[in-house]
């Protein structure tokens, strides 16, 4: 077989093999990602868009039903180092070799817990920036943004009946905002 023939099929075969690694991690990471969402809520959507109050719409990533309330889940598919800042415009990532600049996630996950909480007055709303991936976060400690483990420590369900009473109350208001969040 000619030398540029057999470069040719090992680059095709390393490539589809890079991919094929690729797209398996990225499916370990949402499996992961949906087994916490699971754990953590009584119910969820995924992908809603709901009124901003400003005669716009904005899109959540997830919208959970949990014990303690409502969980706005703003997913970040990163990995590696990341400087983090509240008062900072863009954090820097390193991931390996790579390095790049993502903008500051912190003002938009606020804009979308007002716009779920102004549909649910009632309901307490809480906000978090998940990133899914193996991360290392450096600077500020922000409580709003976690890792998964920190979001299953942080909203576990007890699994007794008195940490289900509060779905009882949220019930009827989270009906509601699945009926809004499909208007929308």
């Amino acid at each position: 077989m000619a030398p540029e023939l057999t470069a040719t099929f090992t680059f095709v075969a390393a490539s589809a093999g890079l991919i094929a690694f690729i797209s398996r991690s990225r499916r370990r990471s949402r499996r992961q990602l949906l087994k916490t969402v699971r754990a953590i809520s009584h119910d969820y959507i995924e992908h809603v868009i709901v009124p901003d109050g400003l005669d716009g719409k904005i899109e959540i990533d997830f919208l959970l039903l949990t014990s303690r309330g409502l969980l706005v889940l703003d997913v970040k598919e990163v990995g590696g180092i990341v400087f983090v800042g509240s008062a900072l415009d863009r954090w820097a990532v390193m991931d390996g070799p790579d390095r790049y600049n993502i903008t500051n996630p912190i003002g938009p996950s606020l804009a979308r817990v007002v716009a779920v909480k102004r549909l649910t007055p009632d309901i307490p709303v809480h906000g978090r920036i998940v990133f899914n991936g193996e991360i290392d976060f450096r600077g500020d400690d922000l409580p709003q943004v976690v890792t998964l483990e920190q979001l299953r420590s942080q909203f576990s369900p007890a699994g007794t009946a008195a940490a289900d009473r509060p779905i009882d109350a949220f019930y009827s208001e989270w009906v509601r905002l699945r009926e809004a969040a499909a208007a929308a």
